[in-house]
């Protein structure tokens, strides 16, 4: 009698035990299932690569994406048709300065998982500047009702920036441009872009 009063006496704790231990491992998966969950779509804190973001970078450096030469010319002008009394003539050097660059505000931004793509217009010949302060004059030869030194200077300043236009080398230019381009902005988004790719184009 004592040992079936002793069975039945410890049949519940048993039980109650078995529950207690089944609603545990219950509790346990819901909160591991929740952590999970949390951690699938919880927002990472990530710098989001948006055109946007691009296009601010990309306006800390337009002005410097610019290549220069400084251009020695040599210029024969000659003007008038009548010797001594309406033609003259003079040899002259000068010194000019010729800017190529590249507008980054009409950038075609794209974005994909792995690259980020510019394509960028065609480099274009910004300005090119005469150095009046530069220009000598060899060989001049006056005439009579065609003659005055601020008209040699102002028809030098014409020739001058006829000839470098003629005859600079705009191609190496634009070349340089295109090069110093790419080293500015691989150096502006190295790091900034996570582990994207840059690629940049120019528009011909």
């Amino acid at each position: 009698m004592r040992r079936e009063k002793r069975e039945r006496e410890e049949r519940p704790r048993r039980r109650v035990g078995f529950k207690t231990i089944l609603h545990f491992i219950e509790i346990v998966v819901i909160a591991a299932a929740v952590v999970f969950v949390a951690n699938r779509f919880a927002p990472k804190n990530e710098t989001q690569i948006t055109s946007s973001f691009i296009s601010d970078k990309l306006d800390m450096v337009s002005e410097l994406t610019t290549a220069k030469l400084t251009y020695n010319g040599l210029v024969y002008y000659s003007d008038g048709s009548i010797p001594l009394l309406t033609q003259k003539s003079f040899t002259m050097t000068y010194r000019a300065e010729v800017r190529a660059g590249v507008d980054l505000s009409q950038a075609d931004i794209k974005i994909t998982d792995k690259e980020v793509r510019l394509t960028l217009p065609a480099v274009q010949i910004l300005d090119t500047v005469v150095d009046s302060d530069s220009i000598q004059f060899y060989d001049e030869k006056a005439a009579l009702l065609n003659w005055g030194k601020k008209t040699d200077v102002l028809d030098g300043m014409t020739a001058a920036q006829k000839d470098v236009e003629e005859k600079a080398d705009f191609d190496s230019l634009k070349t340089e441009a295109k090069t110093q381009t790419k080293q500015l902005l691989t150096g502006l988004f190295t790091g900034a872009i996570g582990e994207r790719e840059l690629v940049v184009r120019f528009s011909e």
